[in-house]
């Protein structure tokens, strides 16, 4: 049964969203892969919050609840495959190689996961 983790993620101040979004995709995602190797997650998918002189597009709520700039989920065949990957990117030389790369780009103070349930999807 897929495993799957949700991360709401938030820039380092001073940092602006195309900067954000372009150490993310250009720097951070290539050293996730090089250091997970075989247990890089099935997918790892990035929504980026749309954002227009510094405000999301809020329809619903308001801009105080949107402080993250990208909704990350990664999908794992189980559960055991998430902990392998995390001994892997989190732990040790990795972990700090991580963390180091982490600080030049987001606010890891603001970062949030949880673990998700059941997945429904309808169609068309």
């Amino acid at each position: 049964m897929a495993f799957s983790v949700l991360f709401l993620t938030s820039r380092k101040a001073g940092t602006t969203p195309e900067a954000f979004k372009a150490h993310y995709e250009n720097t951070h995602i290539p050293l996730l892969k090089q250091l997970a190797g075989a247990s890089f997650p099935q997918s790892h998918t990035r929504h980026y919050i749309h954002r227009a002189d510094g405000q999301a597009h809020v329809l619903l709520g308001t801009q105080g609840d949107f402080d993250y700039d990208v909704v990350v989920e990664l999908t794992f065949a189980d559960q055991e495959a998430f902990k392998a990957y995390t001994a892997a990117t989190h732990s040790g030389e990795n972990g700090a190689k991580i963390t180091a790369d982490e600080e030049q780009f987001l606010d890891r103070s603001k970062s949030r996961a949880v673990i998700l349930g059941s997945i429904e999807v309808t169609k068309a």
